[in-house]
């Protein structure tokens, strides 16, 4: 193998496959630029260089680096879950895609000091492709357990899956591949690998421009597989940014969902800085369904994060802060940073656009308990502190800090932009 000093490792194995094998599905260019075990995006950030991609030293945001109310939100849902299957001794929270486990730390803490009863019966298992290194808290997927009764949980997992890209030409449906000439990486163009892709984009061919492209993600079946094999009784709880399949492929959606993110700055080039950037698409929730019910899963609702969140009563825990601020118990700093956090949860052209797509199992015959964050039953926050940023030990990005790219001097917090809003995928 002749290596090329312009290229990283990585780089240099994809580019002797290809002269070697031909073009590779963008699929398999996919998963090697983000989970390669020695140099994909995620394992070098996470276990070699031991950094993080999340925050404001990073790449982006999410919602439980953003305030540690959501994990505290997330954990009163848990609670009436647990109560719905009859507060069973043992009830089992899988966070598959738990990155460095701030969402992890954050419910068990507010677990613990809001939740007593709950806090005995909770049992947290952290999952993630790409752990970091010596993490005491996230292990590997492998670690999965199976059978259990309780919450397969997620939040923002199945957008950093894989996947195949496809061009509509000459009215014809033909998959994206990745090959590599006159030194550098480029597209090609060719039958697609595997009949769902068909399956999946063919009833909306008819509607599509010439030139439209977008991405099919196969490995929302493999997720279902995994998840129905953990769960035997319970809930599942996915928080993603998607929609369903005819908002995915709508015909003015002409450059499909893929995305960079590279320190806060938005692409479209996948091809470039190889394993230093993130790649992600919008999940495809019709897909979710299919998989999941075929599972043995049935859907309880799909409502944004906005209304997921308020319907938990979010709004509670603003009117606190404030509160807080005006008894002189915080800074106004802190209640400034603490408001801008938990006001970005629910911002509708930010995070909270995202769905949060419940489904359950085993429960029974319907109606099936009611659920909060669904039903919008009462606030569960009544009786509760909310949390704050100085009270949570894992890290949180500080929205107002001068080294944010996100900072600003308002003081209206409902218009404070997340990335995802900065960032739309309406480019």
């Amino acid at each position: 193998m002749t290596f090329n000093t312009e290229h990283g490792a990585l780089e240099q194995r994809l580019i002797d496959h290809i002269l070697k094998y031909g073009p590779v599905s963008f699929e398999a260019f996919m998963d090697a630029a983000l989970y390669d075990s020695k140099h994909g995006y995620y394992t070098n950030q996470r276990y070699l260089t031991e950094t993080s991609p999340i925050g404001t030293g990073g790449d982006f945001f999410t919602s439980p680096t953003s305030h540690p109310a959501f994990g505290a939100l997330l954990s009163l849902q848990l609670e009436q879950m647990w109560l719905n299957l009859g507060a069973p001794d043992v009830f089992n929270v899988v966070e598959m895609g738990a990155g460095e486990g701030v969402l992890c730390s954050d419910i068990l803490e507010y677990v613990q000091r809001e939740l007593p009863d709950f806090a005995k019966a909770i049992n947290y298992i952290a999952t993630d492709r790409a752990p970091s290194r010596d993490s005491k808290t996230v292990f590997d997927s492998s670690m999965l357990p199976n059978g259990v009764s309780g919450c397969v949980l997620s939040n923002e997992l199945l957008d950093a899956m894989p996947v195949h890209r496809f061009i509509v030409l000459n009215g014809e449906l033909l998959e994206i591949y990745v090959d590599y000439k006159d030194g550098e990486f480029v597209e090609s163009y060719g039958d697609t690998s595997n009949p769902e892709i068909n399956a999946r984009v063919d009833p909306f061919l008819g509607i599509l421009p010439e030139g439209y492209r977008g991405e099919v993600n196969l490995h929302i079946g493999y997720w279902a597989d995994s998840v129905a094999a953990v769960l035997e009784r319970g809930y599942a709880i996915t928080i993603d940014y998607g929609f369903d399949r005819s908002e995915l492929y709508k015909s003015t959606r002409i450059d499909g969902s893929l995305r960079c993110y590279f320190q806060h700055t938005l692409s479209q080039n996948p091809l470039f800085r190889i394993g230093r950037q993130d790649i992600t698409s919008h999940v495809d929730f019709t897909a979710v369904d299919h998989c999941l019910t075929v599972m043995g899963f049935q859907r309880i609702g799909k409502p944004s994060q906005q209304e997921f969140l308020i319907n938990l009563g979010i709004e509670d825990f603003l009117k606190e802060i404030k509160i807080k601020e005006t008894h002189k118990e915080i800074s106004r700093i802190e209640s400034q940073e603490n408001l801008a956090g938990v006001g970005s949860l629910i911002n509708p052209k930010g995070l909270g656009s995202f769905s949060v797509a419940v489904h359950s199992r085993g429960l029974g015959v319907e109606p099936f308990p009611s659920l909060s964050g669904i039903d919008r039953g009462g606030y569960l926050t009544e009786g509760h502190s909310a949390p704050l940023l100085s009270s949570s030990t894992a890290r949180h990005a500080r929205l107002l800090r001068s080294s944010n790219p996100f900072s600003i001097s308002q003081s209206d917090f409902s218009v404070i932009p997340a990335w995802e809003e900065i960032f739309s995928d309406e480019i």
